[in-house]
């Protein structure tokens, strides 16, 4: 065979193989374009089932933490009815009312030892919000667009509850909680709904950024594929209500970037803009891990926001956020946590282990204070 012929041959297989590469990759980013909503919303994922009531004890319900509830079905705009439970207190027009929006895997249920602690330290009221596709929602498949309007659903809710004090409301989003929150708090602030402020914690500033991070290999080609947005990097510079970011400094998802770099772009915007880092803080465990600290600051902040509204603490929404006390605790918490995979971003599969382990740290530290 000559050098020609091999030469030829040679140049053949590579131009096969390379159109088999390019149609192989074709396909993987026609289904990604597809299938990306299912990268990023996970009512069921590993052993947690997608029904609170099936959760193992203390995670099924509020009623096992003693807690006077509603369960209640929130209709959209487009018909969609979303579960919520809104967690009462006991003069409940008193209290102030945050709306808590979870993160992008589970239940709500998986969330009671960290709402119920919420519940306690704050002495708020708490409506839970669970998207469409999750829990106990109709059975729709969750997307961006859908999300946002269970948001404003759930807005339009518990402004016109007659427990509630609507001038009390504040909005609270954890992970991909953070981006609803934002698009609600910048929704109230359109509508002149009154909210009284919004409180994110380990939150990113957008899908696109957490391509860059999670799937650097897609990077050169988001534009082209990536449908889902949650821009919140677009939001918090225009936003005028208060603003407390509550950061984990190790958070293994979401790097601790995003939430100093929206706090930095928020201050040029917002009355009263706030930054709360736990040191050491992990993606889901912050507010475990926070301590006394993180709950402290999380009711400063409450209060403050009410003095910035109502002009009896002027000189708070001036204040340099740097010049505030800075509160920071390394709790040497050690928690398991495997590969993040491709997911953006996804709760860590350990997390029934983890959020027992809050309970019991939580009932061990009630104990602490008791003796």
């Amino acid at each position: 065979m000559s050098a020609l012929t091999s030469f030829e041959g040679l140049s053949s297989f590579v131009l096969k193989s390379g159109g088999f590469v390019a149609v192989l990759s074709s396909v993987a980013i026609g289904m990604l374009y597809l299938k990306q909503d299912q990268l990023l919303y996970f009512p069921e994922i590993g052993g947690i089932p997608r029904r609170a009531a099936n959760n193992p004890r203390q995670y099924r319900s509020p009623d096992e933490y003693n807690i006077r509830h509603e369960s209640v079905m929130i209709e959209g705009d487009d018909g969609v009815q979303t579960h919520a439970w809104l967690l009462l207190q006991s003069e409940p027009k008193l209290a102030p009312t945050i709306v808590f929006f979870h993160g992008n895997a589970g239940n709500i249920g998986l969330r009671l030892p960290n709402s119920s602690q919420m519940y306690k330290y704050l002495s708020a009221n708490i409506l839970m919000v669970e998207y469409r596709g999750f829990g106990d929602s109709d059975d729709v498949k969750p997307s961006e667009a859908g999300l946002k309007r269970d948001s404003e659903a759930a807005l339009r809710f518990i402004s016109q509850h007659p427990q509630i004090d609507s001038s009390k409301l504040f909005i609270f989003g954890r992970s991909l909680g953070g981006a609803v929150g934002f698009h609600l708090a910048q929704y109230a602030e359109q509508q002149n709904i009154k909210v009284a402020g919004l409180i994110v914690e380990n939150t990113f500033q957008s899908i696109s950024r957490m391509v860059d991070v999670l799937m650097p290999f897609l990077s050169p080609l988001k534009w082209f594929v990536l449908r889902i947005g949650w821009d919140s990097e677009k939001i918090a510079p225009e936003l005028k209500m208060p603003i407390l970011y509550l950061a984990g400094s190790h958070d293994e998802l979401v790097p601790h970037q995003h939430m100093k770099d929206m706090y930095m772009v928020s201050k040029t915007s917002s009355i009263y803009p706030r930054l709360h880092v736990v040191k050491g803080g992990r993606h889901n465990e912050t507010w475990l891990q926070g301590g006394k600290e993180y709950w402290s600051s999380f009711r400063s902040f409450i209060a403050d926001a009410f003095k910035v509204a109502s002009g009896e603490n002027e000189n708070a929404a001036s204040r340099e956020a740097d010049d505030l006390p800075s509160l920071s605790l390394d709790m040497g918490v050690e928690t398991e946590h495997p590969s993040t995979g491709g997911a953006i971003p996804i709760m860590p599969k350990n997390f029934m282990g983890i959020a027992k382990e809050a309970t019991v740290r939580a009932h061990h530290a009630g104990s602490k204070k008791q003796n």
